[in-house]
């Protein structure tokens, strides 16, 4: 039995802890700070930080690592702080010692830190820290590095062999069992301990969110909660005030459209250079202005959006913006996992009928997006969206579909998306067309599938994946009870006397291989114990029993079990609801318990009184005692003991697995202790759920008067319910029918009224569901009086008509009446009047053009109703239509035909009155009625005479007016023309149908018949294939007088009164032989080349075989838009060359191209390409293509700079110029073409000096180049100078430096010499930078002049001329006698050398003008086109040097065409030379 003492120290051996001064220390230091960077721990040294000073923190923290071994791991990290804190790295495990292997590294111009770690292994495995100090705190981070490892690693696996060997098997178990204890308990956070991220969260959250957020996290505790984040936000205001004037309009990050979330908010920066950061998961990631990129942001205005593109799962976290160092704003990003089970399909329908698209998701979604062209759709009149009570089946219905509607409609839910084509197919009648058409009630689309059967499959496999869930939980949660129940029944083994425990850090034992368990402070006793059992059971035994023994004596168990469980109650019950969610089961679970260990006192037979007092007569503890364990998965529960603990029992040495195993367990002070178990282990208790809803009520929409019915299904067939109606019991009267079959349960309402509308609920064993009933009253009408309505209503002209109509429906209602599609409303001729019950539409002094479809709609708030009736207002018929066509036309008759009246007035046709009049006569010959053909033939005529006819309609509404003809010539001889070439309808060895159509011009009378001739290929013969008195009457004929395998052509002959026809052209020539079989499909189909505007494409001919497919003759090429779905042929004819061009499309368009191939048996099988082209040229990356680039150019102040590079690049790219990296000014003009950009400054000032970068940039990549230009002039001289002599012999000249020194940083300075010996100039210096310059090697008796010369990159100043230095002998004064000359005139008057010449420049190119002038002085020089002055367009680039004078158009343009001048003129006179541009297409 153990006996048990009182430990004073609470402190295990080995885990000492800290002084009291440590203690005070740590407790004043230790300010725990929070990081923007999740992951972060930051303590503070100090409790108030000096101004200016910080903590350190990271900017970028470490990432984990998960590589294969024997490669290169590198962890980086950026920190801040003030001052600048020293930062290491560590390890959880193991030494960094090896400086080989481990590499610390600094990057002083990036500020980042580096460990790399080389060649890993699996040794190398471990957590690495970062620490990063100052003086006034620290910050550590921590990031995992996982190794795959390659390959048998036979060393491992010979050591974990022989450390399994040297495990005892009845202690294996254990073993494993004690590590994931430990495993699981380092991960438990501390009781009230919230998630950093769950402030992160609920900081950017409105207010309606909170309550969900805590739910999600576990946090019940609202007013701390609320306190604690009212605390937290101030914080952050006071830290955002630093650099924000205003932050609203926040909101959170949502799918936005295919592939793209984004959150935005509206921002004012206090500095807008402050810089912005964007943390996913708190490590920072790069976005870009660019919308194409993957992050991007787009300000506009003080809104900034943030998008993310191509949306994939592990696109999912938690996104931070801040800036600087201060957090703005931070959203959760949740992707649903629902995907589409059924997508939506192709849908033809006709005009004016309804379309309808429809899917099946996997997971219930509420409502999704549905697109059309581009746009979201919205619930209307065009669009009605529907979703299943299940949510589970989405519908979009199109109504009225027209021609405008086809297009690509697509639906999304979340980031899944289907498409499918809506095609409109147009009504076939030629007879409607310019009529608006009925609306039809039939409804085309669908996927054909039984969508509710899919549906309820789904549904029930989503619940039996939650049942599933739902048994793998209890599974779970019996197992860790019955390891809790291990824990509290087994109780520790008896040591004897138990003195042991006096030193109170006794318990390390230690086995020395022959069985022996040494403490280091215990006593004899429980050294002896340690013996006993480490020889027993092995050495893992022992050395647990002898730390139980060192840790366990002096206290109660069950004192120090049921304090752990006082402390740790609260802790508990905040794990099981991060966990379950307000699981019911909890208090089953303790009842389970408590029946357990109640049954197990009774078998033992122990004192009830003893339980009641607390303690046993030897000192055990008593009953009601609640305990606390944490199970192997980490979850703490408790249950309570009710009665005392088993007797303790000494170890057997023989006993088996199952019985004596020794389990650690942890109390609430942190203190470990061991106790051994003696009995088997207790049966498991398996928790039955209860009754559960397989499928629960649904909402439920029916009509008035109609049946209703409500079902749900259970999960046992032994179950009674009750129904509910708005709380109120339902029973089986009054129209209510319950029913069950099985688990199903059912209510059926026979007939819906208003009073059943409500909320039902359906109850069992404390089970429930509800849903909603809503009985609508939509408007209806009477069978029998629509069917009256819609008969169609006669009616005269002039008259009046009535339109009425009953019907019934919920109040308010909205009545419309229309007439041909557009609204009435009460006027002169219409009158209006409704009523609760009926509508009726009056219609006054009707007219024919009232006539149409006459619709009655009705709308209240259930829906909507049309009812469609005709009115036909009957009139006398128009005229007749022209023109009249003359049949026939011969001395004794003239046959005429002419077309039906427009309108027959509502009635048909009955007669048709005629008179004729003879021209040149006054009279008119009745020739009375003829029946309802529009044709007559006269032959009651005199030959050659003219005559004219009117013509009048008769209905029974009356006669209408009269339509006359023209003049009509009795008996003129008319031929016909020539009829169309014969076609080949089929040829075979020994014969060819022919075919062909009746002459366009007949001569005024009937064709009487056809003649018909061949010829054979070169033969100059034409032979009549019929008799010439036996005319062909039909227009085809059978020719079969031909030799097979000869080629023949055919012309055909038309023949009337008059007599033949001119031949027709001749047919094309055909082989008398067998027809062919189409071609098969042609073969390697690719593209040769593409550009913006053609592609080229090549194929080879297909195969041919026997009796399948014959030889093609030629090909045609078809291409069609990606967005259309209709092929267009490029070429009219077959070709018969196996490449093609496509020409003019359109840039950067999508386009599939397919070929066709073709011969006498008719078209083959198209052959298509794999992919989609675009209109492009194939991608090349910017690149320079000059040879020899000026990098630098030097330009004289005044005068133009132009910068010409040419370049290759495909797409076209985007060209950006900038100077000194900023955007140019507005006098700088750029021209850019699809290969060259050119700079053009017209008149450069000393300000344009920089450096000139240009940025080519595609979708491939992008290329710059820099040009640095200097502008400048030539330069001032330097100010006087002065001379001095400090050493003999030498001359310092010192000068004033000159006035373009400050602006021009090139500029040096040169001196030159001249003694009174020499009378040449020498350069003493040059390329001097300072104003002081020391001459040597002066002589004395010599006199020197020196002269300083200001240079720079453009040339040299004029001197600046020093006084004379020194002295020179006096000579006798030389004298030169000069002869006199004559003085001459150099002056010439302007004159051309060589004038302009005629120029001719394609469209796009450049235009080079040059012409020689000469003239003295030199003459002012003057452009013109068209007498227009170019001296100062822009567009022009103009030079005049050394007299060669030049004009350059840099891309040649149609409105450059004309007349060119150039004028030069002096004081001397004046000349002029022109020229003529020309610009060609």
């Amino acid at each position: 039995m153990w006996k048990k003492s009182k430990v004073t120290d609470q402190t295990a051996t080995g885990q000492g802890g800290p002084s009291e001064a440590e203690q005070e220390e740590e407790k004043k230091a230790g300010i725990k700070k929070r990081s923007k960077v999740p992951g972060v721990m930051i303590t503070q040294f100090i409790e108030v930080l000096p101004e200016g000073k910080s903590t350190p923190d990271f900017l970028r923290k470490p990432i984990a690592l998960t590589i294969q071994e024997g490669k290169l791991a590198i962890f980086k990290a950026n920190v801040c702080g003030d001052p600048k804190p020293e930062v290491t790295w560590g390890r959880a495990k193991g030494d960094m010692s090896d400086r080989e292997r481990f590499q610390k590294k600094y990057d002083e111009a990036t500020g980042e830190y580096t460990l790399e770690i080389h060649r890993v292994s699996g040794e190398e495995a471990d957590t690495y820290k970062c620490y990063a100090i100052n003086e006034y705190g620290k910050a550590i981070c921590t990031a995992a590095l996982n190794v795959i490892e390659v390959g048998f690693k036979k060393k491992r696996a010979m050591e974990q062999l022989e450390d399994i060997g040297s495990v005892d098997p009845a202690e294996f178990r254990k073993l494993l069992r004690k590590r994931k204890g430990v495993d699981k308990q380092e991960a438990v956070k501390e009781p009230g301990e919230i998630d950093e991220r769950f402030w992160e969260i609920i900081m950017s959250a409105d207010r309606k969110d909170y309550e969900r957020i805590c739910a999600e996290f576990g946090v019940k505790d609202f007013r701390v909660m609320l306190k604690k984040l009212s605390e937290k936000k101030k914080e952050r205001q006071e830290e955002q005030a630093k650099y924000i004037e205003t932050i609203n309009n926040l909101k959170h990050i949502d799918i936005k459209g295919v592939g793209i979330a984004s959150f935005e908010f509206d921002l004012e920066l206090k500095d807008p250079a402050s810089r912005i950061f964007l943390y996913k998961d708190g490590v920072m990631i790069p976005y870009s202005d660019e919308e194409e990129m993957k992050h991007s942001l787009k300000t506009v205005g003080k809104k900034l959006i943030f998008s993310v593109r191509d949306l994939k799962a592990e696109d999912a976290g938690l996104y931070q913006v801040d800036v600087e160092e201060v957090n703005l704003f931070s959203t959760d990003f949740r992707i649903p996992t629902v995907d589409f089970i059924v997508k939506i399909q192709e849908v033809k329908a006709k005009e004016r009928e309804d379309a309808m698209f429809e899917c099946v998701l996997s997971h219930p979604w509420p409502r999704i997006k549905w697109m059309g062209k581009n746009a979201t759709l919205e619930e209307g009149e065009k669009y009605t969206i529907t979703v299943s009570e299940d949510k589970l089946i989405h519908r979009l219905l199109i109504k009225d579909c027209s021609q405008l509607d086809k297009g690509i409609y697509s639906a999304a839910a979340g980031i899944k998306t289907c498409s499918a084509w809506l095609i409109v197919e147009a009504d076939s009648d030629p007879a409607s067309h310019g009529k608006k058409k009925t609306r039809k009630t039939t409804q085309a689309g669908g996927t054909g599938l039984d969508l509710g059967k899919l549906a309820q499959e789904q549904q029930e496999k989503l619940a039996k994946e939650r049942q599933e869930q739902i048994d793998a939980a209890n599974k779970a949660r019996a197992e860790e009870e019955r390891l809790a129940r291990e824990a509290l029944l087994a109780p520790p083994p008896d040591t004897g006397d138990g003195d042991s425990g006096e030193d109170g850090d006794s318990g390390e034992g230690k086995d020395t291989g022959d069985g022996k368990n040494k403490s280091k402070s215990g006593s004899n006793k429980s050294k002896d114990v340690g013996k006993s059992v480490g020889e027993s059971v092995g050495k893992s035994v022992g050395e647990s029993i002898g730390k139980s023994v060192g840790k366990s004596v002096g206290e109660s168990i069950g004192k120090s079990v049921g304090k752990s469980v006082g402390e740790m109650k609260d802790s508990e019950k905040e794990g099981d609801d991060k966990k379950n969610k307000k699981s019911t089961d909890d208090s089953d679970k303790v009842c389970k318990i408590k029946d357990a260990e109640k049954e197990r006192d009774d078998k033992n037979k122990k004192s009830t009184d003893d339980s009641d007092k607390g303690k046993d007569p030897n000192g055990q503890s008593g009953t009601g005692e609640t305990e606390e364990y944490t199970d192997a998965s980490g979850k703490r529960s408790e249950c309570t003991r009710q009665g005392p603990l088993l007797k303790d029992t000494v170890i057997d040495p023989n006993a088996q697995s199952g019985t004596g195993e020794t389990e650690e367990y942890t109390d609430a002070s942190g203190k470990r202790s061991e106790r051994t178990r003696q009995g088997p282990l207790l049966k498991d208790t398996v928790i039955d759920p209860g009754v559960q809803f397989v499928s629960g009520l649904s909402n439920v929409h029916a009509l008035i008067g109609q049946p209703a019915e409500l079902m749900c299904k259970l999960s046992s067939d032994n179950c009674e319910g009750a129904w509910y109606r708005d709380s109120k019991k339902l029973t089986a009267d009054d129209g209510h029918i319950m029913s069950r079959d099985g688990a199903s349960h059912k209510l059926v309402i026979n007939r819906c009224q208003e009073e059943d509308s409500g909320k039902y609920r359906f109850e069992a064993d404390g089970r429930k569901t509800e849903a909603m009933l809503n009985v609508e009253d939509p408007p209806r009408f009477d069978p029998d009086d629509l069917s009256a309505f819609c008969q169609p209503v006669i009616v005269k002209v002039g008259n009046s008509t009535t339109f009425k109509l009953p019907f019934v429906g919920r109040e308010p209602m909205k009545i419309q009446w229309y007439r041909k599609g557009e609204e009435l409303l009460d006027d002169n001729t219409t009158k209006i009047e409704k009523s609760f019950t009926q509508s009726r539409l009056l219609l006054s002094k009707c007219q024919r053009k009232d006539t149409g479809e006459i619709k009655i709609k009705l709308k209240n708030e259930h829906g909507t109703m049309e009812a469609i009736s005709r009115l036909i207002v009957l009139d006398k018929p128009t005229p007749p239509q022209g023109p009249v066509e003359v049949l026939e036309s011969t001395a004794s008759c003239i046959h005429i035909k002419w077309r039906a009246p427009k309108d027959d007035g509502g009635c048909p046709v009955i007669n048709y009155n005629l008179e004729r009049q003879q021209v040149g006569r006054n009279t008119w010959k009745k020739l009375g009625d003829i029946p309802g053909v529009p044709e007559y033939k006269d032959n009651d005529v005199e030959h050659g005479r003219k005559y004219c006819y009117r013509i009048r309609v008769v209905t029974e509404e009356g006669v209408s007016d009269m339509m006359e003809t023209d003049d009509l010539t009795a008996g003129t001889l008319a031929f016909p023309s020539s009829p169309a070439p014969p076609k080949v309808a089929s040829a075979f060895n020994n014969c060819i149908n022919l075919t062909w159509s009746t002459p366009t011009d007949t001569g005024g009378s009937r064709i009487l018949g056809y003649n018909l001739e061949k010829r054979k290929k070169g033969s100059n013969l034409w032979s009549p294939v019929n008799p010439t008195d036996e005319p062909i009457q039909e227009k085809k004929r059978a020719v079969t007088d031909v030799v097979a395998g000869n080629e023949y052509e055919f012309r055909v002959y038309a023949i009337n009164v008059s007599g033949l026809s001119e031949p027709s052209s001749p047919s094309e020539f055909i082989f008398a032989k067998d027809p062919k079989n189409p071609p098969g499909k042609v073969e390697d189909l690719k593209v040769a080349d593409t550009s913006y505007t053609a592609l080229s494409l090549s194929w080879n001919k297909p195969t041919e075989e026997v009796g399948v497919q014959d030889e093609a003759k030629g090909y045609f090429i078809e291409v069609r838009q990606a967005e259309c779905i209709d092929w267009t042929r490029c070429n009219v004819t077959p070709i018969i060359l196996t490449t093609f061009t496509v020409k003019s499309l359109k840039a950067m368009a999508m386009y599939w191209v397919r070929v066709i191939a073709i011969n006498d048996g008719g078209e083959g099988v198209p052959q298509d390409l794999d992919n989609y082209i675009l209109a492009m040229p194939p991608p090349v990356r910017p690149c320079f293509t000059d040879n020899k680039m000026k990098s630098f150019v030097v330009v004289r102040a005044g005068n133009s700079v132009r910068i010409l590079l040419n370049f290759e690049a495909s797409p076209w790219p985007e060209v950006t110029w900038l100077k000194d990296d900023v955007p140019l000014l507005k006098r700088v003009n750029i021209s850019n073409s699809e290969s060259s950009s050119q700079l053009l400054i017209t008149s450069s000032e000393r300000s344009d000096s920089g450096i000139y970068t240009i940025v080519v940039k595609n979708l491939v990549g992008q290329e710059s180049f820099s040009v640095e230009v200097r502008v400048t002039d030539d330069p001032k001289p330097p100010g006087p100078v002065e001379l001095e002599e400090n050493v003999p012999s030498t001359v310092t000249v010192i000068w004033e430096p000159s006035p373009d020194e400050k602006r021009d940083d090139h500029l040096h300075y040169s001196v030159s010499k001249r003694d009174s010996t020499k009378g040449s100039w020498s350069t003493v210096a040059d390329r001097l930078f300072n104003n002081k310059f020391t001459a040597c090697n002066i002589m004395p008796g010599r006199e020197y002049h020196f002269r300083v010369y200001a240079k720079n990159d453009m040339g040299m100043s004029a001197p600046s001329e020093s006084p004379t230095w020194g002295s020179e002998r006096r000579k006798d004064k030389f004298v030169v006698n000069m002869p006199a000359y004559k003085t001459c005139d150099l002056r010439t008057a302007p004159a051309f050398l060589v004038p302009l010449r005629q120029h001719t420049a394609p469209k796009g190119y450049e235009c080079y003008m040059s012409c020689a002038i000469k003239g003295n002085p030199k003459p002012r020089v003057t452009w013109y086109r068209n007498n227009i002055s170019l001296n100062t367009n822009t567009n022009y680039l103009i030079t005049n040097i050394c007299g060669v004078c030049s004009l350059l158009i840099l891309r040649v343009t149609p409105k450059d065409w004309g007349e060119y001048n150039i004028q030069i003129e002096s004081a001397l006179g004046r000349a002029e030379s022109s020229t003529k541009l020309t610009v060609r297409e």
